[in-house]
């Protein structure tokens, strides 16, 4: 694993770098618990339900000769089971009206239907497509309000779709239910590239990156266009570090609609990574056109301008970002550097202020700040315990250490300059004429 694809596994704050078109939402009161409250009751009712695995297998049985078929999973909404005995008997009476509903349409339409876990059921209806299974998951949600206030939500997929095997299309009517479920309580939605996008997304989240890869792959099949999905398979592609590919999708973003700032963000950060700054500068440029405020934009955008020398540019850009994220300590570390550049001390002074109160273990900003204020003319021993607590954090930085040098060469105390200067050198940073002239005054003596 190369370094910066080190730095975009580190980085969570905005995605690992990138910006990515999440479709992460809160889940609607959905809380753990047994797998199959209200079992018992359902049995009751209904002597002979199949559950989870023989639910599956018997439908799976039943579909194996047919070439079109139709399923449905079925949620009730805000299921919990936490909940007091009232509420919990509340709730296996919602259960119980939704499974004769349900079980009403299999038996008119020839399905087969069980309960997969405590709050949900699923049911397969063959020779519907999904259109059909849309109307049936209407129709049901409408006869369920007018027995109960509560409301379910339905994820519906239909055989065939792309190639997926026939045992995959009640997995995909889930994915359809983890769609229904951004949108909200009593909702109906039928797998698409949406769904598709959605359950990528949440493999992203938990670290699966090839397996997100395959997910947004297929949504693409089913919708080329969608620019959302180009945008999210670019940054898998840049998280692992295949550049060319992850270029290709979001300029494919970008060409789709030219003012979507992700793409033209995440196509600016493509070419930091690959060191090309003067074409990162021109895509971060046009995603700063567009009118969006992105705290990643601005930053990156005026880090570049900084290391160009465009020192001017480069405070804009900075000074924006860190009014869009003033907890950003590396933004005003880099505020602070852009400022000592151009010889705005009281500026940098207080830019390393707020960067170290962000990030009181910002080595960079300490001893900055003890170097300019040895520059302001504050006390000698305030401005050595800035430089030494930089060198507690990062020993190993021929900077730091050069002016903890110069500190202690200032106040005369030659022993202790030469020790960190010779340390300076030795991290490679050139030390060699305060060397020679400590050891010159030393000799001297």
């Amino acid at each position: 694993m190369t370094h910066n694809q080190r730095k975009l596994f580190q980085n969570r704050c905005s995605t690992r770098e990138f910006l990515f078109s999440s479709t992460d939402s809160k889940q609607h009161g959905k809380k753990a618990g047994n797998a199959n409250p209200g079992l018992d009751e359902l049995k009751k009712e209904f002597p002979d339900i199949l559950f989870d695995k023989v639910f599956v297998d018997c439908a799976l049985n039943r579909l194996d000769s047919l070439s079109q078929f139709g399923a449905m999973v079925i949620q009730i909404d805000d299921f919990s089971c936490n909940q007091d005995e009232t509420e919990s008997e509340h709730t296996t009476d919602t259960l119980i009206d939704a499974a004769r509903i349900i079980d009403a349409e299999c038996k008119s339409k020839n399905g087969i239907w069980g309960q997969i876990n405590g709050n949900m059921l699923g049911c397969v209806f063959p020779e519907k497509n999904g259109t059909a299974c849309l109307e049936v998951a209407d129709k049901s949600r409408e006869k369920l309000a007018t027995l109960r206030k509560e409301t379910v939500s339905i994820g519906i997929a239909s055989y065939p779709t792309l190639d997926y095997e026939k045992a995959s299309i009640l997995e995909n009517a889930h994915k359809a239910l983890k769609h229904a479920e951004l949108i909200g309580p009593g909702s109906s939605v039928s797998f698409d590239a949406v769904s598709l996008n959605i359950s990528g997304d949440r493999l992203y989240q938990e670290g699966d990156i090839n397996g997100a890869i395959e997910e947004f792959k297929l949504a693409l099949l089913l919708d080329p266009s969608n620019l959302n999905i180009h945008n999210s398979i670019g940054v898998c592609y840049g998280v692992l570090g295949a550049y060319e590919k992850a270029i290709e999708h979001f300029e494919e973003a970008v060409r789709l609609d030219a003012t979507e700032v992700m793409a033209l963000y995440n196509a600016g950060l493509i070419n930091v990574l690959i060191n090309n700054n003067d074409k990162a500068l021109e895509w971060l440029l046009k995603a700063d056109s567009t009118g969006d405020d992105v705290f990643e934009v601005a930053f990156h955008a005026g880090k570049l301008f900084f290391d160009k020398g465009e020192l001017k540019k480069g405070r804009l850009f900075l000074e924006k970002a860190v009014q869009l994220r003033p907890k950003s300590g590396t933004a005003y570390l880099y505020l602070g550097e852009c400022y000592m550049a151009a010889h705005m001390i009281d500026e940098a002074v207080s830019a390393y202020k707020k960067a170290i109160k962000n990030n009181p273990n910002d080595a960079a900003s300490l001893s900055a700040l003890g170097y300019l204020f040895d520059v302001q003319g504050e006390n000698p021993e305030i401005t050595i315990i800035f430089c030494q607590q930089s060198i507690d954090i990062e020993p190993e930085n021929g900077l730091f250490r050069n002016r903890l040098g110069k500190l202690y060469f200032k106040q005369k105390q030659l022993e202790d300059a030469l020790h960190e200067f010779e340390k300076a050198n030795a991290f490679g940073y050139d030390s060699m004429e305060f060397i020679e002239k400590i050891q010159k005054l030393m000799d001297e003596k």
